[in-house]
């Protein structure tokens, strides 16, 4: 594992829309004022914090992007529906071709339909990771407030759970 002064580690990586890849790192650690452990390790914390909150909000902007188009297929789906009713209740003045085009549309996008319930599900999880990174914020303010009332193994050991329900948003996300 590349430590913190050694050089840039990457802490998340997804591919955009467009196929480009997006890149989360943790940038290495500048020179501290403090050389107490207490503090580089909040700081280190503080860090994972922001570069999980950057990789929290390309991806909120990526599916919103993607949810608006899902959306416009919906709409579609809708106008196709509607005038696959209108054929089959009217199928005896249709000719046969212009029905079985209609519906060969209707059978290509109801795949569409779970992505879409997929789509709203992860706009509604991003929310949860987004309320989840603002309370982590808080956390993270009054333990460095608190800072001097623990002793560094129990500090360490919030530090560690704090960081497991990160890394468990992550999973989460990636799933």
């Amino acid at each position: 594992t590349i430590g913190p002064k050694e050089g840039w580690q990457v802490y998340s990586s997804a591919q955009d829309a467009d196929g480009r890849c997006i890149c989360t790192v943790v940038a290495p650690e500048q020179s501290l004022c403090s050389r107490d452990a207490k503090s580089r390790q909040l700081r280190q914390l503080l860090e994972k914090v922001q570069n999980m909150s950057q990789s929290i909000e390309v991806l909120n902007l990526r599916t919103q992007r993607d949810f608006q188009y899902v959306i416009k297929m919906e709409n579609q789906m809708k106008g196709l529906r509607s005038k696959f009713r209108q054929v089959e209740d009217d199928r005896k003045s249709i000719m046969a071709k212009n029905f079985q085009e209609l519906k060969d549309k209707m059978d290509e996008l109801k795949p569409l339909i779970p992505v879409l319930e997929q789509y709203k599900m992860d706009a509604a999880l991003i929310s949860q990771f987004k309320e989840e990174i603002r309370n982590l914020s808080v956390v993270l303010t009054s333990i460095q407030e608190e800072l001097g009332a623990y002793d560094y193994d129990e500090l360490y050991q919030r530090v560690l759970r704090l960081d497991t329900r990160l890394r468990s948003c992550m999973g989460k996300l990636t799933l």
